[in-house]
């Protein structure tokens, strides 16, 4: 057995910084550098973070980065692969960076960063459900006594339920609270298992009673608040979860911050119920701020939220030049297929043309999970397909 077994790899490096990284907490003001490897170290944490955005701009600044670091310190076994997955990375080669990241991990199962990297790799290009191999490998080697391992936990949980493995999903997951309560990727994951079961009155009272948690997790705070607003929502209970969803638009950390997907995730499901006449501006300030991301996004489930808040507010000519400036560029090619097609259909959505639209969701729908994002985001895309089937049948 290899004798680095049992290390933690890169999270060796600074254990200090780990726990506010994993926590999604911001890390810039509060962690000096005491070494150039704790520097690196800090620069790939900050890189990573940035490049999840899915935004071109964001991976060409960490190539730079990336490409100055000191090669000497590279050198070293528990930074080297991590390394050259970035690279990877931030090249839009996303096999090599995950076969890297396998292979780094297998060597230190107990890097409970490295594994957060890989997952997060996965969810953004809709591979989620590919990190349960890899994961169910690290259980064996990760003691429960491990400061990290409630991290850990909360990875696998989220892991299962998209797998549709609820029950295990659960335990994971409250287990990962348990160990830590202010653990807000574990309260993310047991959300999203009450979410897919539709527990929607238990999902209700779980965030209500922990919400001292999570209400200041910058990171995590308003998609938390989606599922509230959301819950709520589904409860019948209008009036609660508009005033949830306030709640959440207003936390936004800035008027331009890019943190509109859950914004647009809800108000699109009121607008199927013909209930959001009160937010026709909110959709006019969605839709402008969205123009942003056309032809600097990489990922079809930012497009996507872009093509519904431009079809919101009534704005076609945007989501055609969504598709025009869509060329695949940095997305993998089943991606882009099916996510051009999701887009074609919110176009046809758009223009009323309800039966096009529904054949394209309908004929699409068995890989929406190579858009990235989760089965609960991406439920929009079934009640936009739901709609359109009941438009039809009116016609008829």
């Amino acid at each position: 057995m290899n004798n680095t077994l049992n290390t933690d790899g890169i999270s060796s490096i600074w254990p200090e910084i780990n726990d506010a990284f994993l926590s999604l907490n911001d890390i810039s003001k509060d962690f000096t550098p005491n070494s150039p490897l704790q520097k690196i170290y800090k620069e790939l944490l900050t890189g990573f973070d940035s490049i999840t955005s899915c935004e071109m701009k964001d991976f060409y600044k960490f190539k730079i980065i990336l490409a100055k670091m000191d090669t000497e310190l590279l050198s070293q076994s528990n930074i080297k692969l991590i390394h050259e997955a970035l690279t990877a990375w931030v090249d839009f080669d996303y096999e090599t960076t995950s076969t890297k990241l396998t292979s780094h991990i297998e060597t230190y199962p107990t890097d409970i960063i490295a594994i957060f990297f890989q997952h997060m790799l996965n969810f953004c290009t809709g591979k989620t459900i590919d990190q349960f191999e890899i994961l169910s490998y690290c259980y064996q080697y990760i003691p429960q006594t491990h400061y990290l391992y409630a991290y850990y936990l909360a990875i696998h949980s989220f892991v299962l339920c998209e797998k549709y493995c609820f029950e295990s999903a659960l335990e994971l997951g409250l287990e990962s609270i348990k160990i830590k309560p202010k653990n807000i990727y574990g309260i993310h994951a047991v959300t999203h298992v009450l979410h897919e079961l539709e527990k929607w009155k238990e999902l209700c009272d779980f965030l209500n009673k922990c919400k001292a948690e999570w209400v200041d997790n910058v990171g995590m705070r308003m998609h938390v608040y989606w599922h509230l607003a959301i819950s709520y929502e589904r409860l019948g209970e209008d009036i609660l979860a508009i005033r949830s969803f306030n709640e959440l638009y207003a936390l936004k950390d800035n008027p331009f911050s890019k943190q509109d997907l859950d914004a647009v995730g809800f108000l699109w499901r009121l607008r199927l119920k013909s209930a959001d006449q009160i937010f026709v501006n909110i959709w006019e300030q969605l839709a402008t701020l969205w123009t942003g991301s056309i032809g600097t996004s990489i990922s079809y489930f930012h497009k996507i939220h872009a093509a519904l808040a431009f079809a919101a507010s009534k704005q076609t000519l945007l989501i055609e030049k969504l598709i025009a400036e869509s060329d695949g560029f940095g997305i993998e090619e089943d991606a882009h297929i099916i996510g051009l097609n999701v887009l074609n259909a919110i176009l046809f959505f758009s223009k009323q043309q309800y039966a096009q639209c529904h054949d394209i969701l309908k004929n699409t729908c068995d890989k929406w999970q190579l858009l990235g994002g989760s089965h609960a985001q991406r439920e929009i895309l079934t009640l936009t397909m739901n709609y359109n089937a009941l438009k039809l049948a009116n016609i008829e």
